[in-house]
């Protein structure tokens, strides 16, 4: 998958027409790290990836956290009030990629 694909129809464009896939296709987001690790609620968390720029939500601990998408391989979020220790998780259009470690609130 190219950097900076997107969930939606497979499109060739030729000189004369632009022929477009009748199904959708899906980009599976990645999720490879966060930092920091642990923090109180109001941390900066940059989260690291593939496939971040349908980014349509993040959650930290289980709860909602408001977030910035940076770049296709970056997305910004901050510990929500509530939060508690728990995995990232990131959900795009193509699904949800999920940490293998758990940020903790402290």
């Amino acid at each position: 998958v190219p950097v900076g694909a997107t969930t939606g129809k497979l499109k060739v464009t030729q000189p004369t027409t632009t022929l477009s896939s009748e199904r959708t296709y899906y980009v599976t987001p990645q999720l490879t790290s966060f930092t920091p690790t642990s923090g109180p609620v109001g941390t900066t968390v940059t989260i690291t990836g593939v496939s971040l720029t349908q980014t349509s939500k993040v959650t930290i601990g289980g709860k909602t956290a408001t977030f910035t998408v940076n770049s296709d391989t970056q997305v910004t979020a901050t510990v929500p009030t509530g939060a508690v220790s728990g995995k990232v998780a990131i959900t795009t259009s193509g699904g949800v990629a999920t940490s293998t470690t758990s940020f903790t609130v402290n």
